[in-house]
């Protein structure tokens, strides 16, 4: 009985001990569904605690606004700025279009110029960013273009321009040399990618304290809106 016992005693140990790597196992997983656990607990619990303020500041949009691109559209594409005679350098939003085209600005890693629409089409196009392309561009073949100026509705060279292809976009001196280009009507298309609102833009930007927030129907006189710098 004693020979028995011990060799009972033996196949008990032998069990345990090869039941011992499947008891690691199973404490183990259960630590870490634990661990993970009580983990997920505490990042909900804080966060639930969090009761640091938003503020304006942390909230506030500094880049541009991108859209899904529209459909490419045919545009005639002219260019401005050469000279004081042909612009004196501020734009119909009140930008000053030399600084706002060497401010460095970006959209989707690449420079963002100033530019213009004819008059009338400018309350669908102000503050838009178009994406401009075009064969006979040398460097670039394609550009991104601020709206933030319009060709005068009243002027003879903006109206044939614009007729000539339906559409007109002019671009701004501080853009010939990215896209090789600072002459001529030439045959392009463009697309709206996105938006680079007026509170957005850089103060230093401005020309003045009083801006043009928006348009509407021609984009004259009382279809106007005008506002102090920052509160658009």
């Amino acid at each position: 009985m004693l020979r028995h016992g011990i060799f009972g005693q033996r196949k008990k140990i032998l069990t345990y001990i090869k039941m011992t790597p499947l008891l690691i196992l199973i404490v183990g997983i259960a630590c870490l569904v634990m661990g993970s656990s009580s983990f997920m607990t505490m990042i909900l619990m804080n966060r639930s605690n969090d009761t640091t303020p938003v503020t304006q500041k942390n909230t506030k949009q500094t880049k541009p606004s991108s859209t899904k691109g529209g459909d490419w559209k045919k545009t005639g594409i002219t260019f401005y700025g050469q000279s004081k005679a042909d612009d004196n350098g501020l734009g119909f939003t009140g930008v000053d279009l030399f600084k706002h085209g060497k401010a460095k600005l970006e959209f989707n890693g690449k420079p963002l110029f100033p530019g213009a629409v004819f008059q009338a089409d400018g309350a669908a196009y102000l503050y838009k960013i178009l994406e401009v392309k075009s064969d006979d561009f040398t460097n670039h073949k394609t550009v991104y273009v601020h709206i933030v100026d319009v060709c005068n509705s009243g002027q003879s060279v903006c109206k044939t321009n614009t007729k000539k292809h339906g559409f007109l976009v002019d671009i701004h001196a501080t853009a010939f040399d990215y896209v090789g280009k600072d002459d001529g009507l030439l045959l392009g298309s463009f697309r709206k990618v996105g938006e680079l609102k007026p509170n957005d833009i850089p103060t230093s930007v401005w020309d003045g304290d009083y801006i043009i927030c928006a348009c509407k129907g021609a984009c004259k006189g009382g279809d106007v809106t005008w506002k102090k710098k920052g509160t658009c």
